[in-house]
């Protein structure tokens, strides 16, 4: 359109937070075919090509953008004279999260027949022609609305009179069969990726049939739709990537400093019961170490009881054997008892022949289960070492047995048997 008829709104009043929409005003918007051997990831190299042959410009000192059908058979491609947005009141478009015309925000919207949308704002309506289906939207149009026209006139029904924008408006909307729906974008928001969803309520009776509202255009079909420069968008986009990236790794971070906090509070917690056991053993330790003491005397006791007087029991035994042959050429120089049952005797015969006779007669009295027997004969004397393993009794087998202190007694006298140690 002409600068004549430029509408000059406010940005403030037209654009939502971090979302900045156009008017169709400053486009040019053409649909272009695309060869069936373009690929979709080359639809933006061709869509650029496809401007620098329509434009009448240098794409410097162009903003433009696409989009494509969702066949991927045809694109529309829309540009704007940068100069002319900024004489508009459109400046810092960097500030911005997106910028996009105002019928890109019913990408992606479907009806069930051919529809004429009448998008409504505050300073201007767009209308466009949608196909049936999910298509492109065709002989896209902007007029002043009648509240922009009744504020630069002063009176509507002058505005009327005066203006031949409404008229040209009407004939157009009652030129086309379709059917007519007229929308007005509600507030915007956005997702925790920070794409809009675009709103739209309904002006007076809905018809037609189909979705278009909400809509969420993908990531890729919004850089494609904005209209600032590709190199500012390629900058852009790797900084929100690694900006997402970077609040991702901080929520995981925060998520394993509440993990190790929980940890924390885990191992606190089975300190505090540990110390609590730990306060119970230390305080039955005492009684603990009184019943094991008590445990540990009662079997000494058991033993001393079960091993009452063996060494005197082993002895008596070996002095009674001694006594029995009738002979005092056996005398004992030394004696060693050795845990509960064994004896080792050191002593001294006046033959062999005597000590040979004293062995053989332990071995025969069946007291003792192993006898081992070391001599020495020197200049007529003969000295040897015994070592005896007491054969513990029965009881019935003490069952008679003559009384045990007159042995000891006999044995224990050194005149008479010839000192024992």
């Amino acid at each position: 359109m002409s600068d004549s008829n430029q509408i000059v709104p406010d940005p403030e009043r037209v654009s939502q937070p971090d979302v900045l929409l156009l008017p169709a005003e400053y486009f040019f918007v053409e649909r272009v075919e695309v060869p069936a051997a373009v690929t979709h990831g080359e639809l933006a190299d061709y869509a650029e090509l496809s401007i620098e042959s329509i434009a009448p410009f240098p794409l410097e000192q162009l903003r433009w953008g696409f989009f494509a059908a969702p066949d991927g058979h045809s694109i529309l491609i829309y540009a704007a004279l940068h100069e002319r947005l900024k004489r508009a009141g459109y400046k810092d478009l960097e500030s911005y999260k997106w910028v996009v015309p105002d019928f890109a925000t019913l990408q992606g919207a479907r009806f069930s027949r051919q529809t004429q949308i009448v998008l409504e704002g505050e300073t201007f309506e767009t209308s466009w022609l949608q196909p049936e289906g999910e298509g492109l939207p065709l002989e896209v149009q902007t007029y002043r609305s009648d509240a922009a026209l009744a504020a630069s006139t002063g009176n509507s029904a002058e505005a009327n009179s005066k203006t031949s924008t409404p008229l040209a408006r009407d004939r157009y909307r009652s030129a086309t069969s379709a059917a007519t729906l007229h929308l007005r974008l509600l507030p915007l928001k956005l997702t925790e990726k920070g794409l809009p969803i675009f709103h739209f309520e309904t002006i007076g009776e809905t018809p037609v049939e189909g979705h278009w509202s909400p809509l969420t255009p993908s990531e890729a079909s919004l850089w494609h739709a904005d209209i600032r420069p590709a190199g500012f968008k390629g900058i852009e986009r790797k900084a929100r990537r690694t900006t997402a990236l970077i609040t991702q790794i901080t929520g995981y971070a925060g998520l394993f400093v509440l993990f190790l906090l929980l940890l924390e509070g885990l191992l606190s917690i089975g300190q505090f019961w540990l110390g609590t056991r730990q306060a119970k053993v230390d305080a039955q330790s005492t009684a603990v170490r009184r019943i094991e003491d008590k445990q540990s005397l009662m079997h000494k006791l058991e033993q001393v009881a079960q091993n009452e007087l063996r060494p005197i029991a082993i002895l008596e035994a070996a002095n009674q054997i001694r006594i029995g042959l009738g002979t005092t050429g056996i005398e004992y120089d030394e004696v060693v008892i050795e845990g509960g049952n064994r004896l080792t005797i050191e002593g001294k015969a006046n033959t062999i022949n005597e000590l040979n006779a004293y062995t053989e007669a332990l071995r025969q009295s069946g007291n003792f289960e192993r006898i081992e027997t070391k001599q020495l004969t020197r200049s007529g004397k003969t000295t040897f070492t015994a070592t005896l393993d007491y054969r513990r009794k029965q009881p019935s087998d003490l069952v008679g047995s003559p009384p045990m202190e007159p042995a000891v007694a006999e044995a224990s006298n050194p005149e008479t048997e010839g000192g024992v140690e």
